[in-house]
């Protein structure tokens, strides 16, 4: 396939690079001529032009796409069954995928992972009305552009309304750690499936993990038929209790119990994100029992002893005897709290109270070595990087100066380390978009330049920076990117003329930036009235801008005197 590029396919299609090598395709990044905007060419492999199974997943993939038309959904512009290259032109992406960006952060926020499920959630459910079941919802078919737009792409093996051929094979089962049971087992699947790969999806993305992992694919397959997910809060101790139940209502092993469709899971994110802390009923089948074959020690062992096969009677009998026990604890609790009251009322009146003196913007050195300043306090320190405050600093303090406390009591004080030594990414070959963008996450901002490159290089490629790649610099330092353009063109190919009507071959020359075109229309016995029976330069040679083009024009048979 390698061979492509370059080409240009269909009069129409210039080949470019490539973008992206498939078991079943090859990924092009190329240029439509005729509509003059980028595009990505998917093209069916040689060897698979055989393979009936790949012809129907490619055919399949343009079928279910063209069904739908939705921003969070990728377009597709044009197909091609026909002959030895079968292609599906689609919308360019210039992005990385939420598998890349999971790669490279770990686990998401809350926020962010809501960001990309709300627009997910909503191509599902266009997609869903449609009839069209995805099938591979996973982190690889999700891209995301460089505004965090969330692009669905990979229809390969959804099911499509009306199609002749929907049975499954082994390579349209999906990717084993997101396929949800049915899937697993062979069932008939529906849009509920697709909602389980976004469950899993949740969890791997609040996680960093994922809820089912093995050696064989067969054995991540038996888990997502019959294995609870782990906990994730107890995974992410931090993580509301209300993103585990919508994880588990979307994972739920019966599709009945879970989410119907796609917008009432998105009710419960939006209801998430407007009050984290919000519940909702827990499904039964997700509780995580206790053992009765556990080994138990202390009192729940003793009464475990008592009753070893009865339950329900060492559920009761231990409750109601711990209930006593706490009871009793607390009452001496009480006395000794009362006691030791009485204690701290009457050592009170005897402490020495001193204020706190104002220590925010002092040496901490300086502190330590001044006995008058530092006598009275225990000191707790913290410390944080500061760009704007040099290290050793006190950068806050609590309690706060003035304040007055017992003498000897602890004191916080957070130190400054000063600013952040972080090492400048490689930038260079990277886009502009992504160029910044990992400025951005490095904690470092950017100044843009442009300089006039290799003419080999793309336009909107980053040739090099400065401080170049490696250097230690402080967080917030403005890296200078140099920005490769093009110098201005003087030149252009010219194109096919010969064969074409006198409208398309002009507008192909206007495309082309020659502007300048004198027609010159003749007699001819062969060729059709209107068309093109000749150029002043021939097909793919280099012709200025300014030269203006000849092309003669066919005004049919001479008629006879």
């Amino acid at each position: 396939m390698k061979q492509l590029i370059g080409s240009i396919v269909n009069n129409r299609y210039q080949i470019r690079s490539t973008l992206g090598i498939g078991g079943m395709s090859v990924v092009f990044r190329a240029y439509d001529l005729m509509e003059d905007r980028e595009v990505s060419l998917k093209v069916l492999r040689a060897d698979r032009l055989g393979d009936q199974e790949s012809r129907r997943r490619f055919y399949n993939e343009s079928r279910a796409i063209a069904l739908m038309s939705h921003p969070n959904i990728v377009n597709v512009h044009d197909v091609n069954f026909e002959g030895r290259l079968q292609y599906i032109v689609m919308e360019y992406i210039d992005g990385v995928t939420l598998k890349d960006r999971m790669d490279q952060k770990g686990a998401l926020s809350p926020e962010e992972a809501i960001h990309y499920l709300r627009q997910i959630l909503n191509a599902l459910s266009h997609a869903h009305e449609r009839g069209v079941v995805h099938h591979d919802i996973k982190p690889e078919n999700i891209l995301l552009l460089s505004d965090a737009t969330v692009k669905v792409t990979d229809f390969g093996i959804a099911s499509v309304p009306n199609f002749e051929d929907n049975s499954m094979s082994d390579e349209t089962v999906g990717s084993v750690h997101y396929i949800s049971p049915e899937q697993a087992r062979g069932d008939v699947t529906d849009k509920k499936s697709d909602l389980y790969s976004v469950g899993v999806m949740m969890y791997a993305m609040l996680t960093g993990k994922l809820p089912f992992d093995a050696p064989s694919p067969v054995d991540v397959a038996r888990m997502q038929v019959e294995k609870p997910p782990y906990p994730p809060c107890k995974l992410i101790p931090q993580l509301p209790i209300g993103f585990q139940q919508v994880i588990f209502r979307a994972m739920a092993k019966n599709p009945s119990q879970r989410y119907q469709d796609a917008a009432s899971m998105l009710r419960d994110l939006e209801k998430l994100e407007e009050h984290p802390e919000a519940t909702f009923p827990y499904p039964k089948e997700y509780r995580v029992p206790g053992r009765k074959n556990e080994k138990l020690t202390g009192i729940a062992g003793f009464f475990r002893s008592m009753y070893p096969d009865d339950e329900e009677t060492y559920l009761h009998v231990r409750n109601s005897q711990l209930s006593v026990i706490c009871g009793l604890l607390l009452s001496v609790l009480l006395v000794f709290s009362g006691v030791g009251i009485m204690v701290a009322v009457v050592s009170n009146l005897y402490q020495e109270y001193v204020n706190v003196p104002q220590y925010v913007g002092m040496a901490y050195d300086e502190i330590e070595a001044n006995y008058d300043v530092a006598k009275n306090f225990k000191f707790n320190l913290q410390y944080e990087f500061d760009n704007a405050v040099e290290s050793g600093v006190v950068l806050e303090q609590s309690p706060s100066s003035g304040s007055s406390v017992v003498s000897g009591s602890e004191i916080t004080l957070v130190i400054s380390k000063g600013g952040k030594s972080i090492a400048v990414p490689d930038l260079t070959g990277k886009t502009e978009v992504q160029a910044i963008a990992a400025l951005k996450n490095a904690g470092l901002t950017y100044i843009r330049k442009t300089e006039v490159g290799n003419a080999s290089v793309d336009e909107g490629i980053v040739l090099r920076c400065e401080p170049t790649e490696g250097t230690e610099v402080t967080e917030g330092t403005a890296i200078t990117i140099y920005v490769n353009v093009r110098a201005a063109v003087t030149e252009a190919i010219m194109p096919q003329l010969v064969g074409y009507d006198k409208e398309t071959a002009v507008t192909a020359l206007y495309k082309k930036g020659l502007t300048s075109v004198s027609i010159n229309e003749v007699y001819s016995d062969t060729v059709p009235v209107g068309q093109v029976i000749s150029q002043s330069a021939p097909a793919d040679s280099i012709v200025p801008l300014s030269e203006t083009v000849t092309i003669a024009v066919s005004k049919g048979a001479e008629p006879e005197e």
